[in-house]
């Protein structure tokens, strides 16, 4: 006996749903509150503050770390990069700009170390600075052809001109 496709189709539909639909309600720990082990995971309130001092324990190790990096490779330009990194999202722009400024001593055609270094300034409200070096950036970019952190200094300037 032939089945015809389309009731076939809808056969095999349901009976992937319903097999997805019921590994994830079987396995998931939170409809279960239980982990894999068996053990009973109590239900845990949110504490803002207990996750902003994990994050900035984060950051800090984050740091510690590319220091230590640093240190033993002294001419990376990428660990110089990272620091400066995660001096940006610690909002120490002075040290950012440190750690960028030494990005573009070490390879001044690095175009992502001056469009950091003009997020960095941004912090510090230094427009002129911020201009300069998206503009340092863009030249990189486009000698480059590189369209994806073209339109991100794009994307930069249409904010500053809006916050103005």
């Amino acid at each position: 006996m032939k089945m015809k496709l389309p009731i076939f189709v809808l056969f095999f539909s349901k009976l992937f749903f319903f097999l997805l639909v019921s590994t994830s309600t079987v396995f998931s720990e939170s409809v279960t509150g239980y982990d894999g082990a068996g053990n009973y995971i109590a239900d845990k309130v949110f504490d803002e503050k207990e996750s902003q001092k994990l994050a900035t324990q984060r950051l800090e190790d984050k740091r510690q770390e590319f220091i230590r990096k640093i240190k033993k490779n002294p001419t990376s330009e990428l660990y110089y990069y990272h620091l400066g990194d995660v001096y940006l999202k610690m909002r120490r722009p002075a040290m950012a700009i440190a750690s960028f400024e030494e990005v573009i001593r070490l390879n001044p055609k690095n175009g992502k170390a001056h469009y950091q270094l003009a997020k960095a300034f941004d912090q510090i409200n230094d427009a002129s600075k911020v201009k300069k070096h998206l503009a340092k950036a863009s030249q990189v970019f486009e000698e480059n052809f590189d369209l994806h952190w073209k339109t991100k200094i794009d994307v930069f300037l249409l904010q500053l001109k809006k916050h103005k």
